[in-house]
């Protein structure tokens, strides 16, 4: 049985109480919640970059965040972190960070995804200067001109890790070959996102019914989110690697401090799934 949530908080309780067995989550929010106690694993990569910032027409460069704030996910989200690394580079202060000048700090605020769109556009103090989230959010405004994209997140770090399958570690035992199977077929739905991003005319139809049914999405805005979020499906890429859990790790740690130091994730990932899914491929 599946159903959406609309936030990580949502997410977060509903995984750690147990109502949710298994759940499509940021990488950063599950290694916390690994380094809490909760006895899950991390499956897969469910895809490879897909969000965008996005800002109001009056934002024309990076400079025009000083004393405004931008809206994220989560605290423990990669968008947290790539937001993060943008303002460092443009030598921008974040707020509760150093001593810098109120006026000239940008403040980062956690919304729900599906609330970000509706507060920019109540937002007649123009305080929000951007928002960064997966396609499709955001679109239907940026058709609209009130939005624009300021950049793609595979900007901030090329084919950077997103959401993850993450499972508690007793459903392995009691249904290790229903999840087999499970990640043969979201193997499978990668590869054809993937094949049809390289050539759309292959299975357009598919898609075109997908996204009506499951996303409520024109075939059209499909295309569009896909194209312009450069999100990437490669099943290759979608092995769990710990090379990069450890990058976000040492990031979130190190220079956000938004993560306890000595986390250890030994025995967080299971990729032997998706190694046995790759081979039949």
């Amino acid at each position: 049985m599946t159903f959406s949530m609309r936030s990580w908080e949502q997410v977060d309780k509903g995984f750690s109480s147990g109502d949710i067995n298994a759940a499509f989550m940021d990488i950063a929010q599950a290694m916390y919640l690994f380094d809490k106690g909760l006895a899950i694993y991390l499956l897969m990569f469910t895809h490879r970059a897909g969000s965008r910032i996005i800002v109001p027409a009056h934002i024309q460069r990076l400079a025009d965040f000083k004393g405004k704030s931008v809206l994220i996910p989560h605290r423990l989200s990669i968008q947290h972190m790539l937001v993060h690394r943008l303002l460092s580079a443009g030598k921008l202060e974040i707020a509760g960070l150093g001593e810098g000048e109120s006026e000239k700090s940008v403040d980062i605020e956690s919304v729900p995804c599906a609330l970000m769109t509706e507060m920019a556009n109540s937002d007649l103090d123009r305080d929000i200067a951007a928002f960064i989230c997966p396609a499709p959010v955001g679109d239907v405004d940026v058709e609209k001109k009130r939005f624009r994209h300021l950049l793609i997140s595979r900007d901030l770090w090329e084919n950077h890790p997103g959401s993850a399958f993450v499972v508690h570690q007793e459903l392995l035992k009691t249904k290790g070959e229903d999840l087999a199977l499970m990640i043969r077929c979201l193997l499978d739905s990668a590869r054809q996102l993937d094949h049809y991003m390289s050539s759309q005319d292959a299975v357009e139809k598919e898609i075109e019914s997908m996204s009506a049914s499951f996303l409520g999405l024109s075939v059209n805005q499909t295309q569009m989110a896909l194209e312009t979020s450069g999100i990437t499906y490669c099943p290759k890429l979608l092995v769990p690697d710990m090379e990069i859990l450890n990058i976000v790790l040492d990031y979130m740690c190190t220079t956000m401090a938004v993560m306890p130091a000595g986390i250890d994730l030994d025995g967080f990932i299971r990729p032997e799934f998706i190694h046995t899914a790759l081979s039949e491929i």
